[in-house]
């Protein structure tokens, strides 16, 4: 099985994205944490689960950032939900309260939807280039930031009704709670938006940049590396 394959291959990390452990592959991710030399997360609320279930105590290394910065931008009234399905029905429960504000609804995913815009890079590119604010919704309490990283990145507002911890860290530059009101705080404060925006995307270069984030993967693999595997390592240097 796959406890083997791993095994067999040495000391090896397990990362856990998603929290399975109540359900059917619950033993499978038991099995793999357990046998891990080190499990590694991508928040601390996963963090604890883990613990919760297996008694492992995991690693956080957040998602680093992957798209071009691009200049702040508050325009139109375009609002975009970028999601995968499994966090579909989180966004039809914000999308009630919104229906009937004067705003463009476009939705990225990779549901299968007639009004749905089918998810692909070049998609996901042109949705954030042009929409005014991005909602960020979702049904994993132990998710990363990344949608917010991203949408920082690529000069949009965030608004979202929050429900996970890790985006209270983002607080000073998105909007966290009503997003009826959120949404028209931006359109409404669309300077003071590009302004959190901005603090934002410094934030993002220190905390999510490539480098940092590498930086704290090699640690984790150097940790379980044999010492003279480790040691001609030492002159590394990430650049």
């Amino acid at each position: 099985g796959d406890v083997e394959l791993a095994k067999s291959c040495g000391p090896y990390v397990y990362d856990v994205v998603n929290d399975h452990f109540a359900g059917k592959l619950g033993d499978h991710y038991r099995a793999m944490c357990g046998a891990a030399s080190k499990v590694t997360v991508a928040s601390a609320t996963m963090a604890d689960t883990v613990k919760r279930w297996t008694g492992r105590d995991a690693t956080v290394i957040d998602d680093p950032y992957e798209n071009e910065e691009w200049t702040p931008q508050c325009e139109g009234r375009e609002v975009l939900w970028l999601g995968h399905t499994a966090n579909i029905s989180s966004m039809f429960e914000a999308v009630a309260n919104i229906a009937d504000m004067p705003i463009v609804l476009t939705v990225c995913t990779n549901y299968k939807h007639p009004s749905a815009l089918a998810w692909s890079p070049e998609a996901e590119r042109r949705s954030l280039s042009r929409c005014a604010v991005m909602l960020v919704t979702g049904n994993n309490p132990g998710a990363s930031a990344n949608r917010i990283v991203k949408a920082l990145r690529a000069g949009r507002f965030v608004v979202t009704p929050g429900g996970v911890p890790a985006w209270d860290e983002w607080r000073d530059y998105i909007w966290i709670g009503d997003v009826r009101a959120g949404i028209e705080w931006a359109f409404n404060n669309r300077e003071a938006a590009c302004a959190k925006i901005l603090a934002g995307q410094s934030f993002v270069r220190a905390r999510n940049s490539p480098k940092a984030i590498a930086r704290m993967w090699m640690e984790v693999f150097d940790s379980i590396l044999p010492q003279d595997t480790s040691a001609k390592r030492d002159g590394l240097a990430l650049t």
